[in-house]
């Protein structure tokens, strides 16, 4: 059985993992964007199952802060995939409520912001983002992590197991219903090696995470059929 320490340790670095990748749906892009993103990523481990593309993606961030135009093609790219102008001019605005139904809001979007009051999150982002973007989602998991290591570190399990539940209930219910296939969609458009990378990470560091969260439960027994 894993420590309460190692647990919240594992909590944080995941966490990060999900701020970051919000990061970079939620915010233009541009050199400090990516000079933070380079010092929260660290150096890729290339025993982990995420090391092909994490290193694309490091690869890729290293590549825009050296090309001279990468700032305006880059804020190109940023508006044509992320932005919903129009069906001809890149994808699906980046909403689970478009994405699964067809159309903005409704109780898809509904249940997003009823699964963060539950958990006592504000809207991650501002309140004239809906509630459903991916950033928003990404970010409503960066913190209930973050909530989930605080617990730990009280060695509070009962409490850290709830947030654990939380998060592979929103991972089920919403992010792994549509993520995989946005990204997959969106990533067919992308015209920049920032972006494509971007959208192979996210949906594969959602996946695994969902499947740590199991490994991560059978190492505290007492509370596997509770979770």
């Amino acid at each position: 059985m894993n420590s309460a320490a190692t647990l919240a340790d594992v909590a944080g670095r995941r966490g990060r993992t999900y701020w970051l990748l919000a990061r970079g749906f939620a915010e233009a892009p541009g050199s400090v964007l990516f000079y933070e993103l380079i010092s929260a990523l660290g150096p890729v481990n290339p025993a982990e199952a995420l090391a092909a593309e994490t290193a694309a993606f490091a690869d890729a961030l290293h590549s825009a802060l050296s090309a001279d135009a990468a700032s305006d093609a880059l804020a190109i790219e940023f508006t044509r995939l992320f932005g919903g102008i129009s069906e001809s001019y890149g994808g699906p605005p980046p909403f689970e409520s478009v994405v699964r139904s067809g159309n903005w809001g409704g109780d898809i979007a509904l249940a997003v912001a009823a699964a963060y009051a539950d958990a006592d999150i504000a809207p991650p982002l501002p309140d004239a983002s809906p509630p459903d973007h991916l950033a928003a989602e990404l970010r409503f998991l960066a913190i209930a992590c973050h909530r989930e290591a605080e617990a730990w570190q009280a060695d509070d399990t009962q409490a850290a197991m709830d947030w654990v539940r939380r998060e592979r209930d929103f991972l089920d219910r919403h992010v792994l219903r549509w993520v995989p296939e946005y990204c997959r969609q969106a990533s067919e458009m992308a015209a920049t090696p920032f972006y494509r990378a971007l959208l192979a990470l996210t949906p594969r560091a959602c996946e695994l995470d969902r499947e740590d969260i199991d490994t991560m439960v059978e190492s505290v027994p007492s509370f596997a059929e509770n979770v």
